[in-house]
């Protein structure tokens, strides 16, 4: 072997050995970024935006607001859930994609921010306001509300607070958990992002669907007067799968506070067809809405006469 080839040899060596600590470096630096960078800078800017909200709960809710819209005027909202890190600006702008990737001050992020579906054009005063947020694996954003699947967790934190200058009640009691698909494969899509409804008839039977599809019955009544608030997320069960939370907002002079000898798990929720070809068992088989309710099987429904 000649001494040149040899030397050409150990180049090649060489170039392949710094090639792959490169790689290695950079792919290191990479998973460094999402698993230690990203999340504290997300946790930072949390923290820094609740200092600002919670610094004088004295003052009144708008004040309050208006220090929170000099730093983004899309600031609607404020969302809390005890006993979870949720607890975080809510923000609405026209582009329905916008704050899937940018943060409360509008900078670059792939936590983004809790956000208003564009589609409610009445904002906080939409019948049905409907909210989205990540699900991200560190726990933040809206990672916890899969966690109320579970009958003590949901016992544990039964209710929601959301502020905003508009609202004088700010809590909310839990009364649907679900899952459900977004795509027709895994079976018939059902529309839980309703905002409007035509009529009482309409909203209640929206409920209804909630109430079969919920993994957990809370035993909070609803009436045709009630607002609601929807929590949004991403879940792995399957591809583009969703898991939402979903409470109605406290009556004035109602307690706030929740039974939560009433809650308890539901026994054959409603789940898309994808989840029995998987898990097995049988797709139960609910009445409509109009037969259940002169059937007497909706003892939830309050100051509402059908018939």
């Amino acid at each position: 072997m000649s001494y040149g080839s040899e030397k050409m040899k150990k180049s090649i060596r060489k170039f392949v050995f710094f090639s792959l600590a490169i790689v290695f470096f950079m792919s290191l630096s990479a998973l460094t970024k999402l698993t230690v960078v990203d999340p504290y800078i997300n946790r930072e800017s949390n923290e820094k935006v609740q200092t600002l909200y919670y610094k004088d709960t004295d003052i009144a809710l708008k004040k309050r607001f208006e220090e929170l819209e000099t730093i983004n005027s899309d600031i609607k909202g404020w969302i809390k859930i005890e006993n979870t890190v949720i607890d975080y600006p809510v923000v609405q702008s026209d582009n329905p994609t916008f704050y899937l990737e940018h943060d409360y001050e509008k900078n670059k992020s792939r936590y983004g921010s809790i956000f208003i579906d564009s589609n409610c054009k009445d904002g906080v005063k939409s019948k049905n306001i409907l909210l989205h947020g990540h699900h991200m694996k560190d726990g933040q954003m809206f990672a916890a509300i899969l966690k109320f699947s579970d009958v003590d967790f949901c016992k544990a934190c039964p209710t929601i607070t959301f502020e905003s200058p508009e609202c004088y009640e700010n809590k909310w009691k839990i009364f649907s958990i679900f899952k459900t698909n977004t795509k027709p494969e895994h079976g018939q899509i059902f529309n839980y992002l309703a905002f409007s409804f035509g009529d009482d008839r309409s909203f209640l039977n929206y409920i209804y669907q909630l109430k079969i599809r919920s993994l957990v019955d809370t035993g909070v009544d609803i009436s045709p007067d009630d607002q609601i608030i929807t929590l949004s997320t991403c879940s792995y069960e399957f591809d583009d799968f969703r898991t939402v939370l979903v409470a109605r907002k406290v009556r004035i002079n109602e307690d706030k506070n929740v039974d939560l000898n009433k809650i308890k798990a539901n026994d054959n929720p409603l789940m898309p067809e994808c989840w029995y070809k998987k898990y097995g068992g049988e797709i139960p088989k609910y009445d409509d809405f109009e037969y259940a309710y002169k059937t007497g099987k909706l003892d939830w429904v309050k100051d509402y006469k059908l018939y």
